[in-house]
């Protein structure tokens, strides 16, 4: 224990003497103008070889200043910066008590590092590229969500997550305040875009002020910069709307205050706005060495394929969603915020789908279902942040609650036989990550990370009358069938880092230990002809335990170069993992050792071009819901059970990305060459009939390659006013299925191509058009020969824009999908929808007129396919729905 001891304290005890070695140096002095005048105000920065400030500080009154800092064998200058004056650089000695005047000369007021083209519409200062809101902004605009989705190098998926040049978004902030984390749509939904002045694109984003110097970062984030009365005033918004059984309303209060700021809404509609979609987490938040653990979930309907179309379509809904989230900034950089939020959602979904399964051993196997579902969802969240960024320290420490409880019932016709289900689910989680960094002097940094998640998911499938006789009941008729799953978690990761400069070079030691305990049981009970509840025997149920224990290291050196980095890391880790079984008497333990190497490389090309390489292996280890071996009825026609030691997944990546972007020109250019390896000790052997399926996790060396190839480019054409943005990818995946005892090869190639325009016709006429074309092909061997599936499908969506005059206008939008089976019909559908706004000149208000789906398709149909499977997919749309809306703010 003595020894262990003495290593552990190894690190600290050469921080003592690190620092111990450094010399403190005072530099101070005047800052005047050319005529002699102070500076007040004036910015102080000593700043090392590369760049990095070391200490900061500003001019009193008198324009004096004074700097105190540890010094090394590095060379550092001063840099003074202050308004209206040209930015002053020079050496320092490092001599203590070293004395310098700065006198400065005067500029213009234009920035030298800004370049503004097109009236002003996009201009560049640094690493943040900045949107005027008012150069893109037209006049059906409502929230700042709808500017930001045709800004010139930015997209919006289905979801609502964002993405510039081809890379994700982290985080939305709104004027430098990180309000919502990864909740970003609660922003970009809820803002008014009259009270935003620019959108800004923050490459490099490092928000954490003390690890300034010491991580290199490729992360992009957003920033909402309000306008100057948003500032400092409430802003309260509303709209109700009511149509043909339709209704709409929102209420929006927003305080955007230097110290408090806060988005609180409440919401309700029947039209198809999915509300759960607007509190989903799309972003991610920075320092998170640990992710947390999502819960698992065993049951279900069998109800998950969605239709690849707008939701407004064909969601029959009445949703209610209320959040409050608040920032309170205080003293001494800390601050204060609060998210709290409740989902009160029904759904309902019917549809009918025709699945064929293509085996090389056996005939072409095909089923028909029939659902008629409703989805009722109850959800509370809770989560508080404190929160201290300042050069010498940081902390963020994060508690969140949450308790969704799901209601589902329907009736199922599967081959012609009918049945009911009921599927209630009640989750708990609670969780608490706490990070926290401390300068140590100048050079070093000392971290702590912390993770502490419980959650629990009870979970029961109700089946009536009973199914699967041959199976569950000796092939009698039977009244119900009733499947129990409920599993329990506790996951808790402690670490520890130091990080240390040795003039441009950052090492990096961490230390860590995580737990994890899972509990499973589960059962499956059957209702006799006489109303008897009885137990379908004891293969149908388990009771295991699950322990993993790991403890790790993780070293990584990161070096600078001129215009990038290079980053090696390796987190060598031992993980003790038992399980047991207590129905079946049997208990196991394995022991793993993993390096989980990482190589990165990041190089800026020029003065507008970067390349970006990354390297990484990492293993993954099964977890209760992989290892249980008594059956479980998944769904009504799916029994599941695992035959294979502990699953073990390694994964192989490699992302060569280069991108190419001049934001004063609105070009922007991004190629990425990705592949990964996915090698197993298992795989899933399926069983099928018309009627069946049996899937068991048996001993396989399975390896599954996917090799990826996109690409990206946008531009806005200024003197024309256009947009003009293309996609593209390829992709092909390999691998191995096993289906009725046959393991075949199979391999997928998806083909996807986009186009988009965007252009001004007249000064108040604007036309957008955009399509998507994708094929896919798959192969696969047999004994019997090889089987082929292809399909392709199509998307095009145009819409014009009309300002009748400065209070009248009109949207006409056009939606077609096209599905197509080769050899086959192809499947086709089309919507078209219609929108009025009248603005009243000096109203804080405006009328709306929509009209959705105004052809009023009624019927809606998809093709789905894979390596073996193809499905068409059928499902009833929402009638075409007239709707008056009023908004107004107050």
């Amino acid at each position: 224990m003595l020894k262990k001891g003495f290593l552990l304290c190894l690190p600290l005890l050469f921080c003592a003497a690190f620092l111990s070695a450094q010399n403190t140096v005072s530099i101070s002095g005047s800052v005047k103008d050319s005529i002699g005048n102070p500076v007040a105000s004036a910015s102080i920065a000593i700043v090392n070889q590369t760049g990095a400030g070391i200490i900061f500080g500003t001019t009193n009154d008198k324009g004096l200043f004074k700097c105190d800092f540890k010094s090394s064998n590095e060379s550092y200058s001063i840099k003074v910066t202050a308004m209206g004056f040209l930015q002053f650089y020079q050496a320092i000695e490092q001599k203590n008590n070293e004395l310098v005047n700065v006198v400065l000369r005067q500029k213009s007021y234009k920035l030298a590092e800004v370049s503004i083209k097109s009236n002003t519409k996009v201009s560049l200062s640094s690493d943040t590229l900045k949107y005027r809101v008012k150069g893109f902004q037209e006049s059906n605009d409502r929230v700042i969500g709808d500017v930001i989705s045709r800004l010139p190098g930015i997209k919006i998926d289905e979801n609502g997550a964002i993405s510039y040049n081809g890379k994700r978004i982290n985080n939305v902030y709104i004027d430098g305040d990180n309000l919502l984390d990864g909740r970003y749509k609660m922003a970009t939904n809820n803002v008014p875009v009259n009270a935003v002045e620019q959108v800004q694109v923050i490459e490099r984003d490092q928000p954490v002020k003390a690890l300034n110097g010491f991580v290199s970062s490729n992360n992009v984030s957003l920033n909402i910069k309000l306008t100057d009365s948003a500032k400092t005033m409430m802003v309260n918004s509303a709209y109700l709307g009511a149509g043909n059984k339709a209704y709409v309303a929102e209420l929006n209060n927003l305080i955007f205050d230097k110290k408090v700021k806060a988005i609180n809404t409440f919401k309700t509609n029947n039209i198809g706005e999915n509300l759960e979609a607007e509190q989903a987490v799309l972003g991610q938040s920075f320092n998170n060495e640990v992710a947390l653990k999502l819960p698992k979930t065993f049951l279900s309907m069998e109800s998950e394929t969605l239709p690849n179309m707008k939701e407004k379509y064909y969601l029959l809904n009445n949703d209610y969603a209320g959040s409050l989230n608040v920032l309170i900034k205080m003293k001494a950089d800390w601050g204060l915020r609060l998210n709290l939020s409740t989902l009160q959602l029904k759904r309902k979904f019917k549809y009918n789908n025709t699945v064929n399964y293509f085996l090389g051993n056996t005939d072409t196997i095909r089923f028909n279902e029939f659902q008629d579902n409703v989805y009722k969802l109850n959800q509370w969240h809770a989560e508080a942040q404190l929160e201290k960024n300042s050069k010498s320290i940081y902390l963020k420490s994060i508690t969140k609650f949450e308790i969704p409880k799901w209601k589902r019932n329907g009736n199922t016709i599967q081959n012609e036989q009918a049945f009911g289900q009921s599927q209630p689910t009640n989750q708990v989680s609670f969780s608490n990550e706490t990070n926290l960094v401390k300068a140590l002097g100048v050079n070093n940094i000392l971290q702590y990370n912390g993770l502490v998640q419980y959650h629990k998911v009870d979970e029961n499938l109700k089946i009536a009358p009973g199914i699967q006789q041959n199976i569950v009941n000796g092939g009698a008729d039977f009244l119900a069938l009733n499947q129990q799953a409920s599993t329990k978690n506790i996951f808790i990761n402690q670490s520890t880092t130091f990080k240390t400069r040795f003039n441009r070079l950052v090492l990096s030691a961490a230390a860590g230990a995580s737990y994890e305990h899972s509990r499973l049981n589960s059962h499956l009970y059957k209702t006799d002809s006489t109303d008897n509840i009885r137990s379908v025997g004891n293969q149908f149920k388990n009771d295991i335990g699950f322990d993993n224990l790991g403890l790790y290291g993780r070293i990584s050196a990161l070096y600078p170069l001129k215009n990038g980095s290079f980053n090696l890391e390796a987190s060598p880790t031992f993980n003790n993992i038992s399980y047991s079984d207590a129905q079946k008497s049997t208990a196991k333990t394995n022991t793993y050792f993993v390096l989980n190497p990482i190589l990165e490389f990041r190089k800026t090309l020029g003065k507008h071009s970067e390349l970006n390489a990354r390297f990484a292996q990492q293993t993954q280890f099964g977890q209760v819901n992989d290892i249980y071996s008594g059956t479980i009825l998944v769904n009504y026609r799916q029994f599941n059970f695992n035959d294979t030691p502990l699953p073990k997944t390694d994964m192989t990546n490699i992302n060569l990305r280069y991108s190419n972007r001049i934001p004063l020109k609105m070009l922007f250019f991004n190629l990425m060459f990705g592949f990964d390896r996915t090698s197993q000790n298992f795989i899933n052997s399926y069983t099928l009939d018309s009627g069946l399926t049996k899937s068991v996790a048996i001993d396989f060396r399975n390896t599954i390659d996917q090799y990826s190839l996109n690409g990206n480019i946008s531009k806005y054409i200024f003197p024309l006013e256009i947009n003009i943005a293309a996609h593209g990818s390829l992709s092909m995946q390999k691998g191995n299925n096993f289906y009725n005892g046959e393991i075949t090869p199979f391999k997928t190639y998806l083909l996807n191509t986009g186009l988009s325009l965007r252009k001004k016709l007249f000064s108040k006429i604007t036309l957008s058009v955009a399509g998507d074309l994708s094929r896919s092909l798959n192969k696969q061997e047999s004994l019997s020969g090889p089987i082929e599936n292809e399909s392709a499908n199509e998307k095009i969506k145009g819409e014009w824009l009309h300002n009748l005059n400065s209070e009248l206008s009109y949207a006409l939008t056009y939606n077609f999908v096209s599905y197509r089976q080769f050899l086959q019909q192809p499947i086709r559908n089309q919507f078209l929808d219609f929108n009025l706004k009248y603005a009243p000149t000096n109203w804080k208000s405006f009328f709306e007129f929509q009209c959705v789906n105004l052809i009023n398709q009624r019927e809606y149909q998809q093709i789905n396919s894979s390596a073996n499977q193809l499905s068409t997919y059928q499902m009833p749309l929402r009638p075409r729905t007239f709707l008056i809306k009023y908004s107004f703010t107050f």
